[in-house]
């Protein structure tokens, strides 16, 4: 899974937002606002990492069960799936 290019995350306080530029932002108008957790997942996704794998390092850094962790990204991958943000 790829993220589709024309997305921008930015840091905004404490959050984080997602927008379309260029091109894609005349196909597609997103605006996507995350906390630090669905920031991590988008940015392992961006770098390629498996859903086994993003759990994985989602376990690590918040001291959670690695299925919990799966669960929560499973269910963030979904959502931006139906988005439309991954390349097909």
């Amino acid at each position: 899974m790829k993220i589709k290019e024309g997305f921008a995350k930015r840091k905004i306080g404490e959050r984080y937002i997602v927008v379309t530029s260029g091109a894609l932002s005349r196909e597609m108008n997103i605006i996507i606002e995350m906390n630090e957790t669905s920031s991590d997942i988008w940015d392992y996704v961006e770098q390629g990492m498996n859903i086994e794998e993003i759990a994985q390092a989602l376990a690590e850094k918040y001291e959670i069960s690695k299925e919990k962790a799966k669960d929560d990204a499973e269910k963030l991958i979904a959502q931006m799936a139906q988005a439309g943000i991954f390349k097909d």
